[in-house]
């Protein structure tokens, strides 16, 4: 069974540390020294452990220079995607949001990942633009858009599949 728990940067965060670099520097190249920034000190972390209590996924919440509440860093590594880590990061993250009061959240995503978040009542905002050579979109839900369920339960209520349910158990799954 995977399960979840939030951390704060006041405890040990070296799991998520340990996934982030893994993914974003050693999988998609990303520079080592962009990985940790600012926000971090501020976040808040969900961390998913993979069927045999191993930490395999996380993401982080915090708010931004805009005030607003913004999901980042989401990712699952290689050998645990498929298995539900990132979704349970996703709900993770919105639920502490939505408890936390957010009006909206918002979060830049990879464009392969787009389909992904929509599921949650993310939609596009302003254009493809491009983060360290990965072309990314920014993507806005508010509060009564957020769907904690991941999916629409076939009613067509999600925007992650504009109407073709099946397309959501395809879309991909975060990096």
């Amino acid at each position: 069974m995977i399960r979840g728990k939030f951390l704060t940067s006041q405890d040990d965060v070296g799991a998520v540390m340990d996934i982030r670099r893994r993914v974003f520097v050693e999988e998609q190249g990303y520079p080592a020294d962009t990985d940790v920034d600012a926000f971090d000190k501020l976040s808040v972390y969900a961390l998913a452990y993979d069927e045999n209590d191993r930490p395999a996924g996380t993401g982080r919440l915090y708010i931004n220079a805009d005030s607003r509440f913004q999901i980042g860093r989401v990712c699952v590594l290689p050998e645990a995607r498929g298995r539900g880590l990132g979704d349970l990061v996703a709900r993770m993250l919105l639920y502490r949001a939505l408890e936390l009061g957010a009006d909206a959240v918002c979060l830049s995503a990879q464009l392969p990942v787009v389909g992904f978040y929509a599921r949650y009542g993310f939609r596009p905002c302003g254009e493809v633009y491009d983060e360290e050579g990965v072309p990314h979109r920014w993507m806005q839900a508010s509060a009564d858009e957020i769907n904690l369920e991941g999916s629409c339960g076939g009613h067509r209520r999600c925007e992650g599949c504009a109407g073709d349910c099946a397309s959501c158990a395809d879309a991909e799954r975060p990096q």
